[in-house]
């Protein structure tokens, strides 16, 4: 007696596991036009000149989709300037914002602390609060660039698949969305000169 074909109770063959199941909408039906939207060339032509750097950092990311820090010394250093110089400008807004907030919530103060008022004595616990929310921002900075340029990377290569775009069409599209902005540093640095003028002259 001959072993039971895979076949479904109807008696016709089982569906191949690439076939989009016809109940679903078309939108869901769509299968991908390459086998692999994160293909090396589109994920270079996003990066640009630097990629074999972050292709390194990358293969942390393609072995678990969830978040794995890594570290970006450039994130670290210069935070919603490296931000803004990739692109990533909520995560750019978010650096700029976020630490004076939690300086604020965390000293219960609205007053702005300038570098006169901080090296006053009776101000040294709000200067050890600021060392401490600038630590902190540094360490996040530089923990989650990498990552977040990854996924910014990722949702490119993906949008370009989805529209169906050949390669001649999705390389060049890649590097203009992604690359490196740098009237976006520029503007970080204007910021941060005049920010910082305005504290010395308090």
């Amino acid at each position: 007696m001959s072993e039971p074909t895979p076949d479904n109770e109807a008696g016709g063959p089982s569906p191949s596991p690439q076939t989009p199941d016809p109940n679903l909408p078309s939108w869901a039906r769509k299968r991908s036009r390459t086998a692999n939207p994160l293909s090396v060339e589109r994920l270079a032509a996003f990066i640009g000149p630097r990629w074999p750097k972050y292709q390194h950092k990358f293969r942390a990311f393609e072995e678990d989709p969830a978040f794995t820090p890594t570290w970006n010394w450039g994130a670290a250093v210069f935070q919603s300037a490296w931000f803004l110089y990739r692109k990533l400008y909520l995560a750019a807004f978010g650096f700029m914002l976020i630490p004076s907030m939690v300086f604020r919530f965390l000293t219960e103060s609205d007053t702005p602390m300038t570098l006169t008022e901080l090296q006053k004595p009776e101000n040294r616990p709000l200067l050890l609060v600021q060392i401490g929310v600038g630590l902190s921002t540094i360490i996040a900075a530089g923990g989650v660039g990498n990552w977040l340029l990854y996924r910014r990377a990722k949702a490119a290569a993906q949008l370009a698949d989805m529209q169906e775009l050949s390669p001649t069409e999705s390389l060049p599209w890649l590097e203009r969305v992604g690359g490196v902005n740098n009237w976006g540093v520029a503007l970080a640095v204007a910021v941060f000169l005049m920010s910082s003028y305005a504290a010395l002259m308090a």
